[in-house]
């Protein structure tokens, strides 16, 4: 690399730096571009480390992967019905090494390019070379400041990202039921209002004949009875059944969920396998804001050794399995 080359790039990155990055922008101008070069402090620091160096072109490549990453996951935890746990964990760790891996491969390539772009405007811009010099130095010395408040300020926000994700998941797997539990509307049960049943009327019973005597003559007296008409017994009022579909039934022990399914032919697969497993077999509708869905559940057992068993055989069928407790 040309002495001039190298003085405008010293200047430019500052004496640490400088000794960091040099050999390896000397060898992309030895071969007249740049390439795929691993950099630790670039994975690790990220969009701190992008936004340190000004490659705002790559602080907005970056930022997209951020957020469309994290998109997808929020969306694979929260609504990917009978998604088993290994595989969600799988694809977070696929997004997680991606995250690293972009800027980790690209990133002294950036730097190259964006460094190559401020010599150029910092030569023409000056009279003299030494002046384009002290331009790029006094623009190191001025930036590094502000640089470093804007690295925090993104490196904060990729940590609140990190835990918001976190919390997603500790609720999930705390739960034991799927995160697309969470948006469930529960219903109270109808409350049934007791029925008064009307009681009969006892009736009067007639009056005893006076006894006679011996000394009273007989007189054959015909007194007509009215009979009271039978009261009839009262009709007994037959209450409906109430509606509980939109109630959420409870039953005692312990159990393994097994997920939500908004398709009932899927529900039904599900409930197939673990029936043909020998297990125990809960099911029940759930209203959502998505529309109802089908809650599959394997239970009850009496002790925790007995529901871990069976989330064992569970797993083995390829579902999902998390064990709750009454």
């Amino acid at each position: 690399m040309p002495s001039g080359t190298e003085a405008l790039f010293r200047a430019a990155l500052g004496p640490s730096a400088a000794r960091v990055y040099l050999p390896i922008l000397a060898r992309f101008e030895e071969r007249g571009r740049s390439g795929l070069v691993w950099s630790p402090r670039a994975a690790l620091g990220n969009l701190a480390w992008l936004v340190y160096w000004r490659l705002w072109d790559a602080v907005l490549v970056q930022s997209i992967l951020t957020v469309a990453g994290a998109g997808a996951l929020g969306g694979l935890w929260a609504r990917a019905d009978g998604v088993p746990m290994g595989v969600r964990f799988g694809m977070a760790v696929a997004v997680g090494v991606l995250w690293f891996a972009v800027p980790g491969l690209w990133g002294v390539a950036w730097l190259h390019g964006g460094l190559r772009q401020r010599t150029v405007v910092a030569v023409e811009e000056a009279g003299t070379f030494k002046e384009a010099l002290e331009h790029l130095e006094r623009s190191v010395f001025v930036w590094r400041p502000r640089g470093y408040l804007l690295s925090a300020l993104a490196a904060l926000s990729v940590v609140l990202l990190v835990w918001g994700a976190g919390q997603l998941w500790r609720g999930t797997a705390e739960s034991g039921e799927p995160a697309s539990a969470a948006l469930l509307r529960r219903t109270p049960p109808p409350s049934i209002s007791p029925v008064a049943t009307p009681t009969p009327t006892p009736t009067p019973a007639p009056a005893p004949a006076p006894e006679q005597t011996a000394a009273s003559p007989v007189v054959d007296k015909r007194v007509p009875v009215i009979e009271s008409p039978a009261t009839e017994p009262a009709a007994e009022r037959v209450l409906p059944d109430p509606d509980l579909s939109g109630v959420r039934l409870r039953v005692k022990g312990f159990g393994v969920s097994v997920g939500l399914f908004s398709v009932v032919a899927n529900a039904e697969r599900a409930k197939a396998r673990l029936s043909e497993a020998g297990l125990p077999v809960l099911d029940d509708l759930v209203e959502s804001a998505r529309g109802p869905l089908t809650r599959v559940r394997v239970g009850p057992f009496e002790r925790r050794e007995q529901a871990e068993a069976a989330a064992q055989k569970v797993r083995a069928l390829g579902l999902e399995a998390r064990v709750y407790a009454p």
